[in-house]
């Protein structure tokens, strides 16, 4: 509406121009004294919020909350604030029987209608229960609990989680997070329906959530307020959900990285660590992410400076981890680090061990360096094994009278990781033989055998602690060369290039060292003068490996 009502008012000023002006209309005429920053705020970008948060609901069935109206109006204050938030357009459903279905629908309209530009900013924020229904096909689906939402009637009277992230990823705006303050869990902010929720209760291992595979659009970030299978929390002592309390406290100050501005992600990591010590790791909040390069999403203040370097990881893989820097204890994670600018050195440690992370690192302002980063560039890349074994024929008749297993000793080398995470893809070479006695129809007699054989693999990697077992494909090529020292003259060449299979264990030990064993099976196709035999053969391996 402001942009509708700039334009016609430079029109009408234009209107106006004309008819008291004798002058051609190819003449430069000013039209009005116009304040630039009412045309700047009519047609630049603007910010926009709509906030949801329903304490009481038709259907007694769903628990009453206690907070989710205050979460929305304190939050929306905040947002309002032209010291904070400075939001244009913030728009509250909570006032109580409100916050129906069909107004939550309306108001998302009227979000999407204000949405002009790809450079305004959007947020959207929920407050309420969460619950699950099933689709027809039997698929579980994501529901936010309106205030006239029915247990009987969910997927007609409750909000689709993915229906409106749709919504929400189709809007222009290049700068927009999505905040659900709500869980399926079926605990904390939550509820079932009675029947679903006895049967999910006796799914075996006592969980049945599988992390849907929604869509997110490229600008989009949404923040959950707490991870897959865990219950978002109010707490009374808090006066609001524990999340959002936190994240409430992030945008009124907390501007760890000293830039001026509080981005969502910035806000968001900040509630993320609060809300986890604060529930002892029973509540992680989580965040998705398609953002590229720095959050533009700035929810309070301006940014007026770069930001200091942060270090941060809050990955589960992590927790507990301690974070020494420069000989400094930092605590454990997950945590957030701000750091000065320049060189430091930065260990990870888990109970005192040895480090997981020994790294000195060079750090300028507006870096953001995760943990998993670091790890990631002193990991291992490339995996070589010096091994020997042996080579044999699976058919005993074979071993007998035409080659006998023989001895090798090769190397390989594999990439780590490649083509995708706990793939291995690599190269390998072996040659062995030697003498050999052999029997044919009663007749002994000996032979001189060279073996050499080369392969291309690709192996799937179980991790399990120290132990690691490899499994895959293979293409290989071998070549037999018989030199019948009973026969004279009587050489013989053989080649074949076929598939095959291999599985392998790998034993960690120290200093990237590991003892290798590794088992091979291929078919050996032989050409005779009275028959072609297909022949499987086997190879075993053992051997000492070096991951650098």
């Amino acid at each position: 509406m402001k942009i509708v009502s700039t334009i016609l008012l430079l029109a009408l000023a234009g209107l106006g121009a004309c008819a008291t002006s004798g002058r051609p209309k190819g003449a430069l005429e000013p039209l009005v004294d116009l304040d630039p920053a009412i045309v700047s705020g009519a047609l630049g970008p603007r910010r926009l919020a709509l906030l949801v948060g329903i304490d009481h609901f038709a259907d007694e069935r769903w628990p009453a909350l206690k907070h989710a109206r205050k979460d929305a109006l304190d939050l929306g204050a905040l947002l309002e604030d032209p010291k904070q938030g400075r939001f244009d357009q913030v728009e509250i459903l909570a006032d109580a029987g409100g916050e129906s279905l069909a107004s939550m629908q309306s108001a998302i309209d009227r979000l999407s209608a204000s949405n002009t530009s790809r450079f305004d900013t959007v947020l959207l924020y929920f407050s309420t229960h969460g619950t699950l229904a099933r689709e027809p096909n039997g698929d579980l689906r994501r529901y936010l609990v309106a205030s006239d939402s029915n247990q009987n009637r969910v997927r007609r009277t409750a909000l689709a989680v993915d229906e409106l992230l749709g919504r929400f990823e189709r809007m222009p705006s290049a700068r927009k997070v999505l905040i659900l303050a709500a869980c399926t869990s079926g605990s904390g902010k939550s509820a079932l329906p009675d029947r679903l929720a006895r049967e999910l209760a006796g799914t075996k291992g006592g969980t049945f959530f599988v992390r849907p595979l929604e869509e997110i659009s490229r600008a989009t970030m949404v923040l959950t307020a707490s991870s897959w299978g865990e219950a978002a929390r109010e707490d009374d002592k808090l006066g609001h959900d524990i999340y959002t309390n936190f994240l409430i406290e992030a945008l009124t100050g907390k501007d760890q990285d000293g830039d001026g501005a509080i981005t969502a992600s910035e806000a968001h990591a900040y509630a993320m660590e609060h809300t986890y010590y604060f529930s002892q790791g029973r509540q992680r909040p989580q965040m998705e992410s398609s953002i590229i390069g720095a959050d533009p999403i700035v929810l309070s203040g301006r940014r007026v400076r770069p930001a200091d370097p942060v270090l941060f990881s809050f990955l589960p893989r992590f927790e507990g981890m301690r974070v020494t820097v420069d000989g400094r204890d930092k605590g454990k994670l997950p945590a957030r680090l701000v750091l000065e600018p320049g060189s430091h050195r930065v260990v990870v440690s888990d109970n005192g061990d040895r480090p997981a992370l020994d790294e000195k690192i060079e750090l300028r302002r507006g870096d953001r360096v995760t943990v998993e980063e670091l790890m990631h560039n002193i990991e291992p890349h490339w995996h070589v094994v010096a091994r020997g074994g042996y080579q044999m024929f699976l058919d005993a008749g074979v071993r007998r009278s035409l080659v006998a297993p023989a001895p090798v000793a090769g190397i390989s080398i594999s990439r780590i990781d490649f083509p995708l995470q706990c793939f291995e893809t690599g190269l390998d070479f072996v040659a062995g033989g030697g003498g050999q006695s052999l029997e044919i129809g009663g007749l002994s007699f000996s032979q001189d055998l060279v073996e050499i054989a080369y392969g291309l693999q690709m192996l799937y990697r179980f991790d399990l602690g120290p132990v690691s077992l490899l499994v895959g494909p293979r293409l290989a090529g071998l070549h037999l060369l018989r030199r019948n020292l009973s026969i004279v003259g009587e050489n013989q060449h053989y080649f074949n290039f076929s598939p095959g299979l291999v599985a392998g264990l790998r034993l960690k030990m120290f200093a990237g060292i590991s003892f290798d064993i590794e088992a091979r099976v291929h078919f050996f196709t032989v050409h005779t003068d009275t028959e072609n035999m297909d022949l499987g053969y086997l190879d075993l391996f053992g051997g000492l490996g070096w991951a650098f």
